[in-house]
């Protein structure tokens, strides 16, 4: 039997996101404090016979060449700068599609890592992430995990200390799938540079739990908030309801998840059952530290 690689790919929020001004490149300069969450899509890998990728999913419709699973053996390939073997592809998604959770890019970053072991590629870390900036800004987050505060429009980042552990509850309206580039589009641009991160990233760096439950409760702690999307309302309306009850949550990158950091299950239970009452999917997980092995 051949080698078989499984990998976690893990979920990212935003606990906070500040934008700023548009680059000639055509993405907007950002800065935001990313954090790794226990909930996680699977990628298996396995040697195949046959030349090319097989790609599985319990999603049909993301069986596509386009996924940036694939692609992520195809830079694999063209950094080599040879033909690669072939490889079947098992992807179990778990995490909810076009969310702000960065499903795919956390999908394409596993790719990187266990392509990188199968293949025995031994390409180093900086390779990766320099590949994986090539996939999509989220990528390089993924691929390093933990806590960080990510600049430029997300490549460049600094590791930040481990975040005090927090429960997590994702709310996610039925229905609603917000595409990144309408969240840039149709933001408010009289907020560009609005929330200062000063005191998160403070807050952070001190190992402060009050300090972070301090900056959630500012609630305007990212700037694709204001962004006037189909399906706002339905997120709108899933905040109030939340903040109703007592809790704090708030957009995590172009949305449309909901999040909410507590510090006890007792609360979390119920804020997740507050979600799925609400017409919402809740999820409940938790803050993770770097678990990334390369």
């Amino acid at each position: 039997m051949g080698q078989v690689i499984n990998i976690r790919a893990s979920a990212k929020i935003n606990i906070g996101l500040t934008v700023h001004h548009l680059r000639a490149d055509g993405f907007h300069e950002i800065e935001s404090v990313m954090q790794q969450v226990s909930l996680a899509d699977t990628l298996v890998f396995e040697k195949w016979p046959v030349r090319g990728r097989l790609l599985r999913c319990n999603i049909p419709g993301l069986i596509s060449g386009d996924n940036l699973v694939c692609k992520a053996a195809d830079i694999l390939e063209r950094e080599a700068g040879l033909k690669l073997p072939g490889v079947k592809i098992s992807l179990y998604k778990n995490i909810p599609e076009a969310a702000g959770l960065a499903g795919g890019s956390s999908d394409a970053a596993s790719a990187l890592r266990g392509l990188n072991k199968l293949w025995k590629l031994q390409f180093d870390d900086q390779i990766l992430l320099r590949l994986g900036a090539e996939l999509g800004s989220d990528v390089p987050f993924c691929l390093t995990g933990g806590t960080a505060l990510a600049r430029g429009r997300g490549e460049r980042l600094e590791v930040l200390p481990r975040l005090p552990f927090f429960w997590v509850v994702l709310a996610l309206p039925s229905g609603v799938k917000v595409a990144t580039a309408d969240a840039y589009r149709l933001f408010n641009r009289d907020l560009l540079g609005k929330p200062s991160l000063d005191n998160l990233i403070a807050a952070v760096k001190s190992s402060s739990a009050e300090g972070v439950e301090s900056w959630m409760a500012c609630d305007f702690v990212n700037t694709l908030e204001t962004a006037v999307l189909p399906g706002t309302d339905a997120i709108v309306k899933m905040k109030k309801h939340l903040k109703s009850y007592g809790f704090k949550p708030a957009l995590s990158g172009s949305g449309p998840a909901l999040f909410m950091l507590i510090d006890n299950y007792r609360d979390a239970c119920l804020a997740a059952r507050l979600v799925d009452a609400g017409g919402g999917r809740g999820y409940l997980c938790w803050t993770e530290s770097q678990d990334r092995e390369w």
